[in-house]
Protein backbone atom coordinates (compact mmCIF):
# COMPACT_ATOMS: atom_id res chain seq x y z
CA UNK A 1 0.00 0.00 0.00
CA UNK A 2 1.37 3.29 -1.06
CA UNK A 3 0.14 5.73 1.30
CA UNK A 4 1.30 9.59 1.18
CA UNK A 5 4.16 9.95 4.24
CA UNK A 6 3.20 13.60 4.32
CA UNK A 7 -0.41 14.92 4.76
CA UNK A 8 0.33 18.01 3.06
CA UNK A 9 2.46 16.30 0.05
CA UNK A 10 -0.73 16.71 -2.57
CA UNK A 11 -0.87 20.58 -1.62
CA UNK A 12 2.89 20.47 -2.14
CA UNK A 13 2.50 19.22 -5.65
CA UNK A 14 0.14 21.05 -6.48
CA UNK A 15 1.53 24.35 -5.35
CA UNK A 16 4.27 23.26 -8.33
CA UNK A 17 1.72 23.91 -10.34
CA UNK A 18 0.06 26.64 -9.07
CA UNK A 19 3.30 29.08 -9.60
CA UNK A 20 5.18 30.45 -13.18
CA UNK A 21 8.23 28.41 -12.12
CA UNK A 22 10.14 26.42 -9.68
CA UNK A 23 12.03 29.34 -8.47
CA UNK A 24 8.54 31.19 -8.01
CA UNK A 25 8.76 33.71 -10.99
CA UNK A 26 11.63 34.60 -9.82
CA UNK A 27 13.84 33.81 -13.23
CA UNK A 28 11.14 35.46 -15.70
CA UNK A 29 11.94 37.53 -18.19
CA UNK A 30 9.88 41.11 -18.65
CA UNK A 31 7.61 40.49 -21.28
CA UNK A 32 8.76 41.43 -24.89
CA UNK A 33 7.17 45.08 -26.33
CA UNK A 34 6.89 43.67 -29.60
CA UNK A 35 5.26 40.59 -31.02
CA UNK A 36 7.10 37.04 -29.39
CA UNK A 37 7.61 35.68 -33.20
CA UNK A 38 9.74 38.96 -34.40
CA UNK A 39 13.55 39.14 -34.33
CA UNK A 40 15.81 41.87 -33.68
CA UNK A 41 18.07 42.46 -36.21
CA UNK A 42 20.54 44.74 -36.71
CA UNK A 43 20.82 46.21 -40.22
CA UNK A 44 23.24 48.95 -41.54
CA UNK A 45 20.80 50.21 -43.84
CA UNK A 46 17.05 51.18 -43.65
CA UNK A 47 15.65 49.44 -46.40
CA UNK A 48 13.05 46.98 -45.67
CA UNK A 49 13.29 43.38 -46.13
CA UNK A 50 11.04 40.76 -47.51
CA UNK A 51 11.82 36.97 -47.32
CA UNK A 52 12.40 34.84 -50.08
CA UNK A 53 13.03 30.78 -49.89
CA UNK A 54 15.39 29.68 -52.19
CA UNK A 55 16.13 25.86 -52.25
CA UNK A 56 19.77 24.93 -52.83
CA UNK A 57 21.63 21.72 -53.25
CA UNK A 58 23.65 20.47 -50.16
CA UNK A 59 27.06 21.29 -51.52
CA UNK A 60 25.69 24.86 -51.77
CA UNK A 61 24.63 24.96 -48.53
CA UNK A 62 27.91 23.46 -47.72
CA UNK A 63 30.08 25.99 -49.09
CA UNK A 64 27.94 29.07 -47.88
CA UNK A 65 28.77 27.61 -44.61
CA UNK A 66 32.24 27.34 -45.00
CA UNK A 67 32.50 31.42 -46.39
CA UNK A 68 30.66 32.01 -42.93
CA UNK A 69 32.99 29.98 -40.26
CA UNK A 70 34.77 32.07 -37.84
CA UNK A 71 37.91 30.89 -39.33
CA UNK A 72 37.31 32.45 -42.73
CA UNK A 73 35.63 35.77 -40.99
CA UNK A 74 38.02 36.49 -38.46
CA UNK A 75 34.15 36.73 -36.50
CA UNK A 76 34.03 35.15 -32.79
CA UNK A 77 31.14 33.19 -34.01
CA UNK A 78 29.82 32.19 -37.42
CA UNK A 79 27.85 35.17 -39.49
CA UNK A 80 25.05 31.61 -40.82
CA UNK A 81 25.07 30.66 -44.25
CA UNK A 82 21.62 32.48 -45.29
CA UNK A 83 22.92 35.54 -44.11
CA UNK A 84 26.53 35.14 -46.48
CA UNK A 85 23.31 33.39 -49.37
CA UNK A 86 21.34 36.92 -48.64
CA UNK A 87 24.78 39.65 -49.13
CA UNK A 88 25.66 36.75 -52.56
CA UNK A 89 21.82 37.02 -53.99
CA UNK A 90 21.92 40.56 -53.34
CA UNK A 91 25.13 41.51 -54.97
CA UNK A 92 23.81 38.90 -57.79
CA UNK A 93 20.81 41.17 -58.11
CA UNK A 94 22.43 44.27 -58.07
CA UNK A 95 24.85 43.14 -61.10
CA UNK A 96 22.27 41.49 -63.36
CA UNK A 97 19.70 45.22 -62.51
CA UNK A 98 22.76 46.79 -64.13
CA UNK A 99 23.89 44.13 -66.33
CA UNK A 100 20.56 42.82 -67.79
CA UNK A 101 19.15 39.38 -68.15
CA UNK A 102 17.58 37.44 -71.11
CA UNK A 103 14.61 36.04 -69.78
CA UNK A 104 12.97 35.47 -73.40
CA UNK A 105 11.31 31.61 -73.30
CA UNK A 106 12.75 30.49 -69.78
CA UNK A 107 9.55 27.95 -68.60
CA UNK A 108 9.01 27.62 -65.23
CA UNK A 109 11.02 24.92 -63.24
CA UNK A 110 13.91 24.78 -65.86
CA UNK A 111 17.16 25.88 -63.77
CA UNK A 112 19.56 24.62 -65.31
CA UNK A 113 18.45 27.56 -68.55
CA UNK A 114 17.74 29.68 -65.39
CA UNK A 115 21.34 28.96 -64.38
CA UNK A 116 22.81 29.23 -67.31
CA UNK A 117 21.22 32.65 -68.55
CA UNK A 118 21.97 34.21 -64.97
CA UNK A 119 25.90 33.20 -64.98
CA UNK A 120 26.15 34.73 -68.65
CA UNK A 121 25.11 37.85 -67.28
CA UNK A 122 26.62 37.61 -64.46
CA UNK A 123 30.05 36.84 -66.69
CA UNK A 124 29.01 39.42 -69.31
CA UNK A 125 28.67 42.33 -65.92
CA UNK A 126 32.40 40.82 -64.55
CA UNK A 127 33.68 41.58 -67.98
CA UNK A 128 32.21 45.20 -68.34
CA UNK A 129 33.19 46.27 -64.50
CA UNK A 130 36.73 45.45 -65.89
CA UNK A 131 36.82 47.10 -69.19
CA UNK A 132 35.09 50.09 -67.37
CA UNK A 133 38.37 49.76 -64.36
CA UNK A 134 35.41 48.26 -62.15
CA UNK A 135 32.88 50.20 -63.02
CA UNK A 136 29.60 49.25 -64.66
CA UNK A 137 28.91 50.35 -67.61
CA UNK A 138 25.90 52.15 -66.14
CA UNK A 139 27.66 53.63 -63.44
CA UNK A 140 29.80 55.52 -66.05
CA UNK A 141 26.97 56.34 -68.16
CA UNK A 142 25.61 57.88 -64.51
CA UNK A 143 28.71 59.57 -63.52
CA UNK A 144 28.56 63.65 -63.31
Amino acid sequence: MSAPKRNDAGAAVAGLFTKNSATGGLATRPPREHEPSARVTVRRDPVARLRQGVELTEDDVGFLRSLSRPARTGQPRTLGSKFVATGVLAAAIELLRQAGIDMDGVEAGDLDEMTARARDALTRAAAAAQAFGNTTPLETTEAP
